[in-house]
């Protein structure tokens, strides 16, 4: 006899998903409206066509020629938004040095005539040329530093800089002038970074002015070790122990076949792949932002797409097997955590399983802010950004959360239901089982903008348990409808606060279609006879006792 799914708590669930909302709005929503509320002008900005036509009339007019605008992302300081975000002087910045050095730009990749690239940094709000830097070609030749840092001098301060808050550093490497300026934020002060060539003719441009506030070291240190932590956690922890992971699926896979099906899973495997891959297109621009000014920008953005896409075939695949070992590993154990299409009541389980996954996901949003803002004001967390992660770097926002049922499908059925799955089976105990995949997966996080890198591992791995909790005693389905909303959630109001009433409205397509595809699910699943029932495993291997902390049995 299998034993299945445990019927809920529906006032617990309820009343969970309700004061986890309330939460949610409180702590995240509320100070995200309130500050739109105060500058309604702060998720306005000019059109990409703006900025580039702004850029063109730029370039012909200090450069002379003809130029093409030949790719315009959304561009952020990384170092100093984390700098700003850390020391809580967002506001402060804004209000002193915004309209003149903003942190977030379009940057415009610009191609001339002769073959000249340019890349030139537009005010997202006014329309300003801040920034430009024209990459070394054939034209020109480099001053002597004597000649070079007197022009660059002269440049400054016909731009408005006083002569005697100029500080000229010592001949750089690069051959940069580099003059520190008066102005400071926190312990981050005001660098001018500029190259001047002299033209065939004879005459002296200015080829690149940065103007950057450049952070402490001890700040610039701290990061570079925290990332450098985060990468190696990222690529040996999850993505090696991932790995492993997919090997024993196949294993398992095949051992277990009479108790499964390799047909298990191929639909949502199917629909991993294609959104994961659309997403990958959508992310052209965040991946040629990342690369930063390289005239080897656009081939290096194909070949780095190229290389993403065929990993996502790989872990679609793994994402098939993760089903089919852990389908067989859950049957082969008395389980049926995760009912086929024909089985008696899987339309309704379906059916509950939202419901479940709503309340869940609910609760679990507020959780995390609670989480966040605990960690905030006892342990400092801070946020930077992640270009390749930024809404306005996607070719169609519209489609950004698509990317939450890829995490939901592939995460649960690796992690939860496979990995806890797995880990059941060798250690007999559903706690001890939850807690190795749940770590694996967290490690997955830990290389997000977030410091210290630990904060990630942590609320993950409170919240991976819960998820755990969740499948084991609700089934697969209800972890993956909590899951899909809780992600849904989060990228749909993301998506809303870009503004705009096409942007709101997709916001709440997202937040509210899983109910539309499992009523869908449900309708279909009672017009059609039921399969005969598969048959029962030969061997089954003994659960573990009802005693074990987690176990699905009714009490």
């Amino acid at each position: 006899m299998q034993r299945g799914i445990t019927q809920p708590n529906w006032r617990l669930l309820l009343g969970a998903g309700a004061a986890g909302l309330l939460l949610f709005l409180i702590f995240q929503i509320a100070p995200e409206v309130s500050r739109i509320i105060r500058d309604p002008d702060a998720t306005r900005h000019i059109a990409k066509a703006e900025a580039e036509a702004a850029a063109v009339r730029f370039a012909e007019e200090h450069f002379g020629g003809a130029f093409e605008p030949a790719g315009t992302v959304h561009q952020i300081q990384e170092r100093l938004y984390g700098y700003l975000s850390r020391e809580d002087l967002g506001e402060d910045y804004e209000e002193r040095y915004g309209q003149q050095y903003p942190v977030e730009t379009w940057q415009v990749e610009m191609h001339g005539e002769d073959g000249e690239v340019l890349f030139v940094h537009v005010h997202m709000d006014t329309g300003e040329v801040v920034a430009w830097n024209e990459l070394p070609g054939k034209g020109g030749r480099k001053l002597e530093f004597g000649a070079a840092s007197l022009a660059a001098r002269a440049f400054a301060i016909e731009r408005g800089y006083p002569e005697q808050a100029l500080h000229l550093r010592g001949l750089p490497e690069d051959g940069t002038i580099v003059f520190d300026a008066a102005d400071q934020i926190g312990d981050a002060k005001l660098t001018l970074r500029i190259n001047v060539r002299q033209a065939e003719d004879g005459t002296v441009r200015v080829t690149s002015f940065k103007p950057v506030f450049e952070v402490p070291d001890d700040y610039a240190d701290y990061v570079e070790r925290q990332d450098q932590i985060a990468s190696i956690l990222t690529f040996a922890g999850y993505m090696g122990l991932s790995f492993v992971l997919f090997v024993i699926a196949i294993i398992y896979a095949a051992l277990l076949r009479r108790q499964t099906s390799f047909a298990r899973g191929l639909l949502l495997s199917g629909i991993f792949l294609v959104f994961y891959q659309i997403n990958n297109i959508n992310m052209l621009d965040g991946i040629r932002a990342s690369v930063g000014e390289s005239a080897q920008a656009g081939p290096f953005t194909i070949f780095m797409t190229v290389l993403q896409v065929l990993y996502t075939l790989g872990v679609a695949v793994s994402v098939w097997f993760a089903f089919v070992g852990g389908d067989g590993l859950w049957r082969s154990m008395g389980y049926n955590l995760w009912r086929r299409r024909g089985e008696p009541g899987f339309g309704a389980d379906v059916w509950q399983a939202m419901k479940i996954g709503y309340c869940a996901a609910f609760a679990l949003l507020g959780l995390q802010a609670v989480i966040f803002l605990v960690m905030e004001r006892g342990f400092g967390i801070w946020s930077s950004a992640d270009v390749t992660q930024s809404t306005l770097n996607f070719r169609w926002a519209w489609l950004f959360p698509l990317l939450a049922w890829c995490a939901a499908i592939s995460e649960e059925a690796m992690y939860r239901l496979f990995g806890v799955g797995l880990f059941k089976r060798w250690f007999r105990n559903t706690a001890a089982a939850c807690i190795i995949p749940t770590v694996i997966w967290a490690l997955g996080h830990v290389a997000y903008p977030l410091y210290p890198w630990s904060t990630r591992l942590i609320e993950l791995t409170i919240l991976g348990l819960l998820f755990c909790w969740l499948f084991v005693r609700f089934g697969f389905a209800a972890a993956l409808f909590a899951h899909a909303v809780f992600d849904l959630v989060l990228m749909a109001t993301s998506l809303m606060f870009l503004g705009g009433a096409d942007a709101i409205a997709a916001g709440i397509f997202y937040i509210v279609h899983p109910v539309g595809i499992a009523w869908l699910i449900h309708w279909w699943d009672r017009r059609r006879p039921p399969k005969p029932p598969a048959p029962a495993p030969e061997a089954p291997v003994p659960a573990a006792p009802a005693s074990a902390a987690g176990d699905p049995d009714p009490a």
